[in-house]
């Protein structure tokens, strides 16, 4: 609602050929094997919490501890109309399996789900600010749920826009930094849409899908594609650009700090929600800007970082460079994302 009255475009693609059916169920207890995987006559197994694609569709099979089992079978092509029904899951159920699936209704207190949705959107926000309005999470993008990228999106969204917020309540903003919000996040939705609507099509059935995902088998036997689908799908690949500063590090999220003696770890050096400079060397000046910044002496670290409060790094110092020059940059980069007091 939000974004329509602020006149901002929603635009890219609504698709209604697949049907989700999902709800709380009861199963004969000796189809359950030990380690909750869901054992079917005709068929083999469906292990838990796991979408499992055939032929003819896609289900999911998930004994919550202390509750009823939900069963999720998606099928494409394959219209429906009036209420969801235990009989219409059963029978889609068995559509995707080839092979009878007894589900019984619930015997739980419930609440209890039966549902069916159609297809779904792919769309992200024209723009994410307009004058004194700005989108995150779900008002910026929607998208597939499939491998649960959206969490991250919208939690980093919310990151990313909160520290530069509260820079510009606390005129501590220079020019133009809460326009970096969109220029960061924007091509982070971009990524996650790419390949949310990569999987869609990845466990759609058909012959022509089963042959993609044969080669996608092989190209996930190389250590490189797995890291680096690993990375696309947390969000662990995401770089920005940090202006002048260079480095292999800059623009990154932060990594884990090595054990070194004294330093604490580094959640609780960022917990403060302020700049983050961690200097190997003890003669790192922030200058004009030390009251903004905490500086911590990492002895032992191999290079020195500036990180901004959302845990990226904003500069990263250079083996051999003298002290004039490492100040010089750091005071750049301070600049770049801080106003001075």
């Amino acid at each position: 609602m939000v974004r329509k009255l602020s006149g901002i475009e929603f635009p890219g693609v609504t698709t209604d050929r697949s049907v989700s059916r999902s709800g709380h169920v009861s199963i004969p207890r000796e189809m359950v094997g030990a380690g909750g995987e869901l054992v079917v006559p005709g068929f083999g197994v469906v292990p838990p919490f796991q979408h499992l694609r055939t032929e003819h569709g896609l289900i999911a099979w998930a004994p919550f501890p202390g509750g009823d089992p939900l069963v999720s079978a998606v099928e494409w092509g394959q219209p429906a109309e009036g209420e969801a029904s235990l009989d219409e899951l059963r029978a889609s159920a068995a559509r995707v399996l080839g092979a009878d699936l007894p589900l019984g209704p619930p015997t739980g207190p419930g609440p209890h789900v039966m549902r069916r949705l159609f297809g779904g959107n792919t769309r992200i926000a024209s723009q994410y600010r307009a004058d004194r309005v700005l989108l995150l999470g779900d008002a910026a993008h929607v998208h597939s749920a499939i491998g649960g990228p959206g969490l991250n999106l919208g939690l980093q969204d919310a990151v990313n826009l909160g520290w530069k917020l509260a820079a510009e309540v606390h005129g501590q903003a220079p020019e133009g930094l809460l326009d970096t919000y969109e220029s960061e996040r924007s091509p982070v939705a971009r990524r996650v849409a790419m390949h949310t609507q990569a999987q869609s099509l990845l466990i759609q059935p058909g012959g022509d899908v089963t042959a993609l995902r044969e080669l996608f088998g092989e190209l996930l036997a190389q250590s490189s594609v797995r890291q680096h689908l690993a990375d696309l799908l947390a969000g662990a690949d995401i770089s920005y650009d940090m202006g002048p500063a260079t480095g292999p590090l800059v623009g990154r999220w932060a990594p884990d700090l090595p054990d070194l003696p004294g330093l604490p770890a580094l959640r609780e050096l960022t917990s403060t929600g302020r700049p983050l400079l961690l200097d190997p060397t003890g003669h790192l000046d922030p200058g004009r800007w030390a009251p903004l910044v905490d500086t911590v002496t990492a002895p032992g670290l191999d290079t020195a970082l500036l990180l901004r409060p959302d845990c990226y790094i904003a500069w990263q110092g250079t083996a051999g460079s003298s002290r004039t020059t490492a100040g010089k940059g750091l005071h750049e980069a301070l600049s770049t994302w801080f106003k001075a007091p």
